[in-house]
């Protein structure tokens, strides 16, 4: 079974409204935990076998940020606990290709 977690990394306070180093600063802490991960716009779905690594990695990317001077991190989460079906990042975008 696969956790999908949406999750959003707002650092707030940086003086500037890029964020984009940051954004890519979250996604290495994700490819060195070797999570598969797919990016989107506003949100990034991570596919997890063990949603307890879910705090472990927020966690990690709050680390990874304030080590870059943020001072204050909101994180929003959506996770979704599928049991019936397949849940995966591939299962869900095969299945809405056009």
């Amino acid at each position: 079974m696969k956790y999908l977690v949406d999750i959003s990394v707002e650092p707030i306070g940086t003086g500037s409204t890029s964020i984009s180093s940051y954004v890519k600063a979250v996604y290495e802490v994700l490819k060195a935990k070797g999570v598969k991960f797919y990016p989107a716009p506003s949100m990034t779905t991570l596919e997890l076998d063990n949603i307890e690594d879910l705090g472990k990695i927020i966690k990690e990317i709050d680390n990874k940020l304030t080590d870059m001077g943020v001072k204050r991190i909101v994180t929003i989460i959506k996770v979704d606990d599928r049991r019936d079906k397949e849940n995966s990042i591939d299962h869900k975008l095969d299945v809405i290709k056009m």
